[in-house]
């Protein structure tokens, strides 16, 4: 059956945006909905993390491992530098999906393209001056960090090409914030599977074929994201279903730039800060060993098996807070958020329920190394226990970027790290004899600690749109 298309302003509604708007606003269960929506960002997740380890198994497999190591270690200096920079988009998209999804849910479909246009302008806008930053400023930032000789010399070469793809992930925030506010949680995951394919390829043959090393890895990586920049503009102008943005200068709004900064500060701000918490924390970890930092890295990577798919359901809270505001049906959104907690605490209890006990027949799988196996062992046991906690911590942050409660999102961020987690690892280090054993009780506590302050902010959600409804012609 051929869908039926209908089109408002730069608006274009079909069968399968109507069908997605009614699962958000009228469905029921909404768990089943919340379900159905977030297994596409399931698949993003999984892609995302395969981009994240691409460069570093292939540098591994160089032939010279002094040097492999050398660069492997580069790369991963880098990556705080570079969170704290996307942070700033992570925020963009945080506040374009929750206003947008609010314009939607209020069917005032004009001001969701003004908001969608202006975001996509000061996403790349931003993303050209942070470019510009980056390049220029990359060995200071690493010198600061301490780094120095070929390990140097590599970051900053890695630094620099890959800062000139910050336009293109910009403008992919915003892409997505916009496509997910629609209730379009697929075209994203598809063209960032394209993306990451090309990543691999090129990967693998710069770096194995040609030894062009850790600038090959880069090279790859920035070619990956380049080649999503035509197709997202394609799909922003000729979008089939849902928002159309134009790109044309008499389009920019000052004061809804305003708006959208207003609303993404807090939540980028919290980002930022959590980046350089975790900076700081890996540091102190590290400071115990490099077995220790090594056993924290693997127990991380297990862990985030049971994270995925928990993280993608949280992340579809607030579609459904946005919409169902912007509709004005409050039950609805509340009951929205209860459902995602129920399913979400019963996925990650159930997930980690099922690995913790294979935890050191899987660790093996990472680690050959005796001295770091146990504490991986040891790491996973009081993490994993803490996770459903972590699901209730996600719920909270996903609804109040929703409501536009960002404020409560950069609260509940600096309170878990700077306030509970990094003053514990440092009593536990300078006044208990407890080792390794002091930071994983840290980390636990303040999981458990923030689960608590989420809920008290939560209270204090009100639930009211963070938008006006404009009718004046674009």
């Amino acid at each position: 059956m051929c869908a039926f298309l209908f089109r408002f302003k730069g608006y274009i509604l079909d069968s399968k945006v109507l069908q997605k708007s009614k699962l958000i606003l009228q469905e029921n269960p909404i768990w089943k909905g919340l379900i159905i929506l977030a297994f596409p960002v399931f698949l993003a997740n999984i892609l995302k993390t395969l981009h994240d380890i691409v460069d570093t198994m292939f540098i591994g497999m160089m032939p010279d491992q002094t040097v492999a190591t050398q660069m492997q270690a580069a790369i991963g200096l880098t990556w705080p530098i570079f969170f704290i920079f996307i942070s700033i988009g992570l925020g963009l998209s945080v506040a374009s999906n929750g206003l947008i999804g609010q314009f939607i849910g209020k069917e005032d479909y004009e001001s969701a393209k003004k908001f969608a246009t202006n975001s996509a302008y000061l996403s790349i806008i931003l993303g050209v001056l942070f470019t510009l930053v980056v390049f220029l400023f990359a060995k200071l930032i690493l010198r600061l960090m301490g780094v120095d000789g070929d390990v140097l010399d590599y970051a900053t070469t890695y630094l620099r090409i890959r800062s000139f793809e910050l336009p293109v992930v910009f403008l992919m925030f915003a892409f997505q914030a916009i496509r997910r506010a629609t209730g379009d949680t697929t075209t994203p995951v598809v063209i960032n599977s394209i993306a990451i394919a090309i990543n691999i390829a090129l990967t693998a043959l710069l770096i194995l074929v040609y030894q062009l090393g850790i600038t090959g890895a880069a090279i790859a990586t920035l070619i990956g994201q380049w080649v999503m920049l035509p197709i997202m503009v394609y799909y922003f102008i000729h979008a089939r279903s849902g928002i159309q943005v134009t790109f044309k200068m008499k389009y920019l709004n000052y004061s809804i730039i305003d708006k959208v900064v207003r609303v993404a500060l807090p939540a980028s701000a919290g980002q930022s800060l959590q980046a350089v918490g975790f900076v700081i924390l890996n540091s102190l970890i590290y400071s115990y060993g490099e077995n220790i930092a090594a056993a924290f890295f693997i127990g991380n990577r297990i862990t985030s098996l049971v994270m995925f798919p928990v993280s993608s359901i949280t992340s579809i809270i607030a579609i459904y807070v946005a919409q169902n505001i912007g509709a004005g049906n409050i039950p609805r959104a509340k009951r929205s958020v209860q459902e995602g907690i129920s399913i979400s605490v019963i996925m990650m209890t159930v997930g980690i329920a099922i690995l913790l006990p294979f935890s050191r027949f899987i660790v093996g799988w990472f680690s050959h190394d005796a001295s770091t196996i146990p504490y991986a062992i040891q790491y996973m046991f009081y993490i994993g226990i803490g996770l459903p906690l972590m699901a209730l911590f996600q719920a909270y942050l996903s609804t109040f970027q929703g409501s536009g409660d960002t404020h409560f999102s950069l609260i509940l961020a600096v309170v878990r790290l700077w306030i509970f987690r990094l003053p514990f690892v440092l009593l536990t280090m300078h006044f208990t004899d407890w080792g390794p054993l002091g930071v994983w009780y840290s980390m636990l506590a303040s999981n458990i600690l923030a689960a608590g302050v989420g809920w008290l902010l939560y209270t204090k959600v009100k639930f009211t749109p963070r938008i006006r409804v404009t009718r004046s012609a674009y």
